[in-house]
């Protein structure tokens, strides 16, 4: 396998703008207002992120519009993903376009973003034009498993999350499929050791979001919808 490419040094933010640009004016009429868009070193769960400062009908004074929210993409992932197959710029593609959708039902329809049935819909809107191939979830499970230091089951489905850094708490967080009690597992290095699941399932890369326990406290708390 090559070295890992340098995905951010040939996809630069003025040129993933003009891929944004490409795809509001192809799928959304252009409709969709300017959005930062960044390359993140920590974001290695997820291929791509929509994040939002509170919910899509609150007002901030001293925050712009454009501030407010922000779509993130996982360098370390591309990158892995760069070394081992020729298409990763149409896996580029299909990233932005699932965080568009849901910067379009925050910034459209006024709805904090999921993937229930206005996401569908629109998802299967997009992928008649055959130029792009949206999906809810993606199947990066080599380099997910590259990256992550740690890992936590779900006691009562056997889903597991695994994370680069310590991010979720059992005491706090709930399984997003069952809403199961986490376990925390050993870590990665030793993990891979041995790749059978604890309690006899395998390892899926394809989870729901994590369900807190107890709402934010703060409305400055992040929603972050993730391509997993």
């Amino acid at each position: 396998m090559k070295p890992p490419t340098q995905i951010s040094a040939v996809h630069s933010p003025k040129m993933l703008e003009a891929r944004w640009q490409q795809l509001n004016a192809r799928y959304f009429g252009n409709a969709l207002p300017p959005i930062p868009i960044r390359w993140s070193e920590r974001l290695t769960s997820s291929v791509g992120l929509f994040t939002c400062r509170g919910g899509p009908r609150t007002s901030y004074p001293n925050l712009t519009r454009t501030s407010r929210r922000e779509i993130r993409l996982s360098r370390p992932l591309f990158e892995q993903l760069a070394a081992r197959m020729p298409q990763v710029e149409q896996e580029l593609m299909n990233t932005l376009a699932h965080e568009m959708i849901h910067q379009w039902q925050f910034d459209i329809l006024k709805r904090r973003p999921d993937h229930g049935l206005a996401f569908l819909k629109k998802m299967t809107q997009i992928n008649r034009s055959g130029e792009v191939a949206v999906t809810t979830y993606h199947s990066l499970e080599k380099e997910v498993s590259a990256l992550s230091r740690f890992a936590w089951q779900c006691t009562n489905c056997g889903r597991l999350y695994r994370r680069q850094r310590k991010t979720i708490q059992p005491q706090r967080h709930h399984c997003g499929a069952c809403r199961g009690t986490l376990l925390e597992l050993i870590s990665e290095p030793e993990r891979h050791k041995s790749d059978r699941s604890p309690f006899g399932d395998p390892a899926s890369v394809g989870h729901p979001p994590i369900i807190p326990l107890q709402k934010p406290t703060s409305p400055q708390e992040q929603l972050m919808l993730e391509l997993l």
